[in-house]
Parts: C-alpha cells; structure tokens; sequence
C-alpha cells in the first residue's frame, strides 16, 4: 500500500553558506517539476546533484498550502491526464517517484462546461468523448470527426517537436527543420482560425476551446498546436494524486535523496556566473558555489534576465522577441465544514462563461466582472480519497478567474500579507463574487463556509517569481513555438533550461522538460534509465491487468 510523505517526513534542508557543495556535478535552480525530474535523473545516473529553492517549501506549482483549521489546498495541479497503469506517461512519473505515488481516477466525466444557462460534459475515452460531442451537435459530426483527426495529427508532430530539442545543431539543422515545418502548420496558426475552417457553429467551436484556461488563452490569440496537446492529454480522463499535488514534488524529492542528491530550501540563487561563455557555477548571497553544469527551472525571461550579467546574457544571443508573458490569475479558496459526500460534490471540474464568445469574454474582462464573465471550478478534496480519512466533516473548493497584473501593480513593492486596504478591498470584492457564483452553481454549500482565501497576481509573483505574476510561463501563442531559443540547451556551456516555457504548460510538459534536459547531458546513457522506466511500467500493467481479471 503506498503511503502519503508528509513534510515533516521528508525534513528538507535549509541552506547554510557552511555547508560543503564541492564535488557538484550539476546545480538545479528552483524545484518545480521540471527541475526536480532533471535532478532525478541525472541522480539515478550516479551524478552529484543538488537543488536550490528560493522558498521555504519545495515542488514549484504542485506545492500545497495550509490555513488554519486543517485546511489545505493545491496552488497548481488540478488534474493530470494519462495517468493509467500501463500508460508511457504515467511510466515517466513512476520512475521519478520511485513507483510509490498512486492517482485516483475522476471518473467518466472529467469536466462539465456551462455556456450561459446550457451545459456540456467531457467523458473519458475518444470515441465516448466523441458520441458525447455528437449528441450535443448531431448535425457537426463530420466536423468533430475531422477536430479528432486533426488532434492526432498535431500532437504526434508535436512529439516530434519537442524531442527534436535534444538534437546538436548538425543533426537539428538536417531533421528538425523538416519536423519544424510540419508542426508549424499547427503551432503555427490560431485555434480559432483552425476551427473556423472546420464548422461555423460557434457553439460548437466554444465547447470545444472551454479547457482554454488550461493553457492561458482565448481561441483568437493560442496555438492550435497547445491547444492540441491539453485537449489530447485529457482525453482518455482526468486523474489526481492520492494524499494531494504535493505528494508529486515530496516523492520525488525523496528519489532524489535515496540517490545521494539533496533539496534545500531558503536557497535564493542571485547569479549564475558565467566566465567567457562557460558556466562556473552560482552566487547565494555571498557564497559561491561551483559546477560547471546549471540547470534553471525558473522561466527564461527570470534566467536570462535576472540571473546572468549583461555580457552573459549577449553571449547567450537569447531574445524572446514579441512573446509576452502568459496570463495570471484570481482564485478563492474555499473550506467547508461538512464532507463532499455530504454536500454531493462532483470529483469533475466546471468551467463557466457567460456567453460563447470566449474571445469577448476575455477581452471585456475586468476585476469587477471576472467571477461573472469566467470561473473554473476544481474540487480537491472530493479528488483525493485519502482526504475524508485524514480531515472527516470537511471539504475544499478552489475557483479561479482571470486576473490582469495591471490591476495590482501599484501594490507590488508593498510586502505580502500586509498590503494596504485598497488591495485587501480588491480581494474582498472578488471574494464575495465568486462565492455567489459559487452559491449559484452549487447551492448545498451556502451556509457551509468556514474558510476563505484569496490570492492574486502578487501572490504568484511572490511564490514563483514571475514578474507579471502569470501562472504558464511565456503565452502559448504561435509566435512562442517559432523561438529558437527555448531548448534545454543555451549558448552558454554548462547553462540548460527546464520548465514549462522549453516544452508546454503543465506538471506533465514541465516534467517532460527535466527528462529532454537529462538526454542533453547523458546522450546514450539516457537508454539505461529508459530501460528501468520501461520495466515499471510494464509491471504496473502487468499488476493492472491481473487485478482486474481477479475482479
């Protein structure tokens, strides 16, 4: 039976300037999944790894955090797609976690779209999502049959894309400007422009684009290719991890211990230095700290921009050109004193607009209106099937919205936690909102609250530190996948990137990244790790199978 690590359990390390690093292969900044699955790796390839965070918790977006009353929530990780036993995916994640970190199924439906008063439901499986699709629109079948083709098509080049960005430049040159030109006829165009060719029926195209808050942007202004692949990776259901999100970064932070690396934590890393164009190592506070191997799990405009002097950052010859950063976002988080059987909550999520002009919605947005215009929906504890044991007569709600930085600049520099009664008013507002929104879906839960928080823009920036406070790194525009730049390896030698913004949006892209990055550095070494990740996965399916046969 697996267990769920606590972090007490786990007992991180906090950062001493007297601590000994000699002797590092490679440092990691930051421990999100991207950094902490390229420390995995390269730890179970016998190197000597360590990982810095800046906080005093470790896991990036799939961290938990606690209030008063028992409480807890997930800051990121809502659900995770092809997690079945037996699935290439869930093999990956296996292998990081040392095969000790069980997902609990959402069931048939994953997701339920409301558009306005009408409602859509998201099953599991192709062809059951496709029946699902063509009871909705019996008259668009040819055009739902001709979006799944097209899904296909997309995502198997979108593979393609991403592994090409572990070739060295000779081999890139050759192959990946061909699989380049093939997958920029996905990535390369809108999803509106794509399904405008495929139905007029707006409908239609908006039931479709309603898991766009997944990758941060309306059907006008996202890739079709990222669109493609967040669609594709829910298909066949939704998953969770059993004991919470948290159990993803606290299982694989103990892999990485049980191979001789560490994670410390209250480990801010300043600068990496960089002498002519080769990495030396990096700068806490005043210590300095050598390797000639950093990886930067911390977004490219923080690496590039923050971290490396200015004539670093002319040899690394990196520019974002017009990629913005992606969207940020409001969310209330919600306690109840009564359990989710209790009050019948879904395990599914809800994605809500208010008309089917998603495009409109967004733009027309603002912090008065969010909660009315768009809210997304996620119940974390009717997910988990440990929770009810752990926390009895309780339960928790997260709802999320847009929310612009602009609207919270003028607080920025004033310190979290303690911001002046115009931002606390702000929050207030939003709060009031989303819970009558909440009342109007779900009304069992009126009268049920006991705990509430908000969190905006400035609380991401404080926890991730991204600059515009946005949730998914770059925007997932076309533009983004047409930028050189974003490869696991840089200019400067020794210097990688991992995260979302070198694959695409998500615990799954930002693990996939820690994975390209440890190619980059292995090369054929890789294939002995691949071979054990096969073997798990091979067992599960094994174990799988022949538990449903003693059914």
């Amino acid at each position: 039976m697996h267990t769920r690590i606590s972090m007490s359990e786990n007992r991180f390390k906090k950062f001493s300037p007297d601590i000994d690093f000699s002797g590092t292969d490679h440092i990691i900044i930051g421990s999100g999944m991207g950094g902490l699955t390229a420390a995995t790796w390269l730890a179970k390839a016998g190197k000597k790894v360590v990982v810095f965070e800046r906080h005093y918790t470790p896991g990036g977006f799939t961290h938990r955090f606690k209030r008063k009353k028992g409480f807890s929530w997930d800051v990121g990780v809502h659900y995770v797609g092809n997690m079945a036993k037996g699935n290439p995916l869930r093999g990956l994640f296996d292998f990081i976690t040392g095969n000790t970190l069980e997902w609990e199924s959402m069931g048939d439906i994953y997701d339920v779209v409301h558009i306005g008063d009408q409602q859509y439901k998201f099953v599991a499986g192709k062809e059951n999502f496709r029946n699902q699709l063509i009871t909705y629109f019996p008259e668009e079948s040819q055009a739902i049959d001709a979006y799944l083709r097209l899904l296909k098509r997309s995502n198997k080049w979108a593979n393609a894309f991403f592994f090409e960005k572990t070739f060295k430049p000779f081999l890139s040159f050759l192959a990946g400007t061909i699989i380049k030109k093939q997958y920029d006829r996905y990535s390369g165009r809108t999803t509106l422009d794509v399904l405008n060719e495929l139905t007029s029926n707006k409908r239609l195209i908006a039931v479709l684009c309603a898991q766009c808050g997944n990758y941060g942007l309306s059907p006008k202004h996202s890739s079709f290719g990222a669109h493609a692949i967040v669609v594709g990776h829910f298909m066949e259901g939704g998953y969770y991890p059993k004991g919470g999100s948290d159990q993803i970064s606290l299982k694989t932070s103990k892999t990485i211990r049980d191979h001789g690396g560490e994670v410390y934590i209250n480990a801010e890393v300043g600068e990496i230095v960089v002498e002519g164009n080769s990495v030396q190592g990096v700068k806490i506070g005043d210590k300095f700290i050598a390797s000639k191997s950093v990886i930067s799990n911390v977004g490219v405009k923080n690496t590039f921009h923050h971290l490396l002097s200015e004539s670093a950052l002319k040899k690394s010859k990196f520019t974002l050109q017009n990629v913005k950063p992606s969207t940020g976002h409001m969310c209330l988080y919600v306690g109840l004193d009564k359990s989710d059987a209790e009050l019948s909550l879904p395990k599914h999520n809800v994605w809500s607009f208010n008309t089917e002009n998603f495009d409109e919605v967004i733009d027309q947005i603002t912090v008065e209106n969010t909660a009315s215009q768009f809210s997304y929906v996620s119940f974390p504890s009717a997910k988990d099937p440990q929770w009810a044991d752990t926390h009895p007569n309780m339960a928790t709600i997260q709802a999320l919205s847009v929310g612009n930085y602009d609207w919270f600049s003028a607080y920025e520099k004033q310190p979290w936690r303690n911001r002046e009664m115009a931002y606390e008013k702000l929050k207030k507002n939003f709060e009031e909102s989303m819970l009558q929104r909440l009342y109007q879906l779900f009304p069992q839960i009126e009268g049920h609250v006991v705990v509430t928080e908000v969190s905006t823009p400035l609380s991401t920036r404080h926890f991730s530190n991204y600059k515009n406070g946005e949730i998914y790194g770059l925007a997932h525009t076309p533009e983004r996948f047409s930028l050189s730049g974003l490869r696991p390896e840089t200019k400067i030698k020794g210097l990688r990137l991992v995260g979302q913004d070198i694959t695409i949006v998500g615990v799954a892209g930002a693990m996939l990244s820690g994975m390209l990055a440890s190619i980059t550095i292995l090369k054929f070494g890789v294939w002995r790790l691949f071979r054990e990740v096969s073997r798990i996965k091979n067992e599960n399916r094994k174990t799988h199978i022949e538990a449903h046969i003693g059914e």
